[in-house]
């Protein structure tokens, strides 16, 4: 399917309110009502990167949405670093002040976030809906097919730094998101505009991410406590790092489906939205093939 046939509607997503959580402001989408979905972005994103979701969920759910401290153009305080840390523990912070539990749903570099979330406050998780989950699952010296994949995909990520760190921000993005999303050089200009939108305005996390601390991996112990209905999701056409972070993630909770996704990437929230609303209403809501839309 083109992007352009793809329903993706950033002018008309609804604007964020600031909801207030112990003391800081977060952006936070609010469309429809039923079942509360709250979509969790990852790295280069802020919450409208979920605007090709949005619509469809929320024909069904309540979608709810925020963007992450450092992330988007919001007024951030500048107290707190860009950590993995920093980010579970403002998603548990919200979830904590939210009335309801919600269903969790997230990519990429939100999944461990949504991980150890879920296995600190389970009471406030109702279901967790991943796609291609990418964080610290393993101990960085352990070797194995995993570590392997992991080194693969650097090499392709290297030259999108060191643009970044050469001052070329967007270049080192467009160059990044190419190799992530296992695209061709040129393919970021295929993308819809409003993701390319998203993606540039969201340039200036590149090098807190490079730099940031090294995250915990989670423990056996923490998979334990995750008692909620789990979906993880991998594309068909993903690098081998993401399909093989998607199974070890699958098999380290007793509650986990696992889901490939056919003939998508790394990027399939923005290139595929629809299949990826679809897989989670499915899940969520039990909604029938093919009526997502209705």
């Amino acid at each position: 399917m083109s992007q352009n046939l793809i329903d993706v509607d950033l002018a008309g997503m609804p604007a964020p309110h600031p909801m207030d959580v112990k003391g800081t402001d977060f952006p936070l989408v609010v469309a429809g009502n039923g079942e509360p979905i709250l979509f969790v972005h990852g790295a280069w994103a802020d919450h409208r990167i979920w605007s090709g979701l949005w619509k469809p969920i929320s024909r069904h759910a309540k979608f709810l949405a925020y963007t992450q401290r450092h992330f988007g153009n919001w007024n951030w305080p500048d107290e707190k670093p860009y950590a993995r840390r920093i980010h579970t523990e403002d998603l548990i912070n919200l979830l904590e002040v939210l009335e309801y539990p919600v269903h969790l749903a997230g990519w990429s570099y939100a999944g461990g976030i949504l991980l150890r979330a879920a296995a600190t406050i389970p009471n406030k998780v109702l279901s967790l809906n991943i796609f291609e989950p990418s964080y610290e699952c393993e101990p960085p010296t352990e070797k194995g097919p995993l570590k392997e994949a992991r080194e693969v995909a650097w090499k392709g990520l290297e030259p999108a730094y060191a643009l970044a760190e050469n001052g070329d921000l967007k270049a080192g993005m467009r160059t990044g998101l190419e190799a992530v999303y296992s695209m061709p050089s040129g393919g970021f200009f295929d993308l819809h505009p409003d993701f390319q939108k998203v993606h540039l305005e969201n340039c200036h996390t590149m090098l807190p991410d490079l730099h940031a601390e090294q995250a915990k991996p989670l423990s056996a112990k923490e998979f334990a406590q995750i008692s909620c209905p789990t979906l993880i999701m991998f594309g068909e056409n993903s690098l081998d790092q993401y399909r093989l972070m998607a199974e070890q993630t699958g098999a380290s909770i007793d509650t986990a489906k696992l889901q490939m996704v056919d003939g998508v990437s790394h990027g399939a929230p923005v290139t595929r939205p629809d299949l990826l609303a679809e897989a989670i209403t499915q899940f969520v809501l039990n909604i029938p093939t093919g009526t997502i839309g209705d």
